[in-house]
């Protein structure tokens, strides 16, 4: 089984007034999340390559189930034992 990193980030669909646009969201260790990125992100790379890749990406995004912006409840990055 393969453990997942202290934190980590994906690319998310985040629904916001009816708008859908695609933002990093970041998550720590117990998937919870504990950001998004303040504005849409655009695909980028330096090769077209890296550009293909990167849309790869927003099509995973596609796949997973969509964050509605007023349900997202924010998480601390620092797992401390209750």
């Amino acid at each position: 089984m393969t453990e997942r990193p202290s934190s980590y980030w994906n690319y998310r669909v985040i629904e916001n007034e009816e708008v859908f646009r695609i933002h990093e969201v970041y998550y720590n260790s117990k998937g919870e999340i504990t950001g998004f990125s303040e504005n849409p992100i655009t695909p980028l790379g330096e090769t077209l390559d890296e550009l293909r890749g990167d849309l790869e990406y927003y099509i995973q995004a596609l796949g997973r189930p969509v964050l509605k912006i007023e349900d997202i409840v924010f998480m601390p990055m620092d797992e401390k034992e209750e």
